[in-house]
């Protein structure tokens, strides 16, 4: 064979090895290209495009009117026969509109019609937070139900959207005890006799105090420079609303407790220094 021969033959023998060796690498990059076009949905990267964006996130919404706190002053009420009680109720909120953007209702119980408040006095504090000072021209008086009642606050938006918030408070009617007194009991040196009489704003309206029948009043023990009470005795009021009882005779200072209940108030009354 010669020279010229050889190197023909060699020729050719390479350039079956290359189309070989491209056939058998065809097949792969064609499984490659279908894998990559199932991943963009059965379209090759050419005609996927560029990959999407995702969207602007949405604004939010602006928040809502909000009220943080409603506070009645004073915090239990108690009216006297000739005296109503003034109310200051401060509503602390946000986000309301305008001059009139919280109204305030006072009502008794739970549910009822209650009397709106004037407009309030305002004042603006941090956070966007602003403490709006309602004074109700009426009084609490003797002639209003006494219990439990409620301060109800709404705060309004210049969209319109309102809030409303409330608390309760108690409203009671006044006691007193009158003609209290210590003095030793008869045929007992050691002993004491307490009494007096308990009396409550006149339910009916005819007189400032009437008597406060079967109630409990405690009689109570100090000693001298002591801070500790200590009930001694109890006793409980008759048809007149005179309670009477006796106690041991000690060196200290005595007391009358009327503990009040949900509509009538309690009262407390110093009696003796022994």
């Amino acid at each position: 064979m010669t020279l010229r021969r050889l190197l023909t033959s060699s020729a050719a023998g390479l350039a079956a090895l290359t189309v070989l060796a491209e056939a058998l690498s065809a097949p792969s990059a064609a499984a490659a290209g279908a894998v990559e076009a199932r991943a963009l949905g059965g379209r090759t990267p050419a005609e996927a495009g560029p990959e999407p964006t995702a969207p602007p996130a949405a604004r939010s919404a602006p928040d809502r009117p909000a009220i943080r706190s409603v506070r009645v002053l004073p915090r239990q009420p108690v009216a006297r026969p000739r005296r109503g009680v003034r109310l200051v109720v401060e509503v602390v909120a946000r986000g309301a509109a305008g001059p009139r953007g919280v109204t305030l209702r006072v009502e008794p119980g739970r549910r009822g019609r209650g009397r709106a408040a004037p407009p309030p006095l305002r004042h603006a504090r941090g956070g966007g937070w602003e403490a709006w000072r309602f004074t109700p021209p009426v009084r609490l008086s003797r002639w209003y139900p006494a219990g439990r009642w409620r301060a109800v606050a709404t705060v309004r938006d210049a969209r319109g959207r309102r809030t409303t918030a409330a608390t309760s408070f108690l409203f009671r009617k006044a006691s007193t005890l009158t003609g209290v007194q210590a003095v030793r009991a008869r045929r007992r040196a050691r002993a004491l006799r307490v009494s007096g009489t308990l009396m409550r704003v006149d339910p009916t309206g005819r007189f400032d105090y009437w008597s406060f029948p079967r109630q409990r009043v405690s009689i109570q023990f100090r000693k001298h420079g002591g801070r500790r009470w200590k009930i001694q005795a109890r006793a409980r009021t008759d048809r007149e609303g005179v309670f009477h009882r006796r106690v041991p005779r000690r060196h200290g200072v005595w007391r009358v407790v009327y503990p009040g209940t949900r509509r009538y108030a309690g009262v407390i009354r110093v009696i003796r220094h022994t």
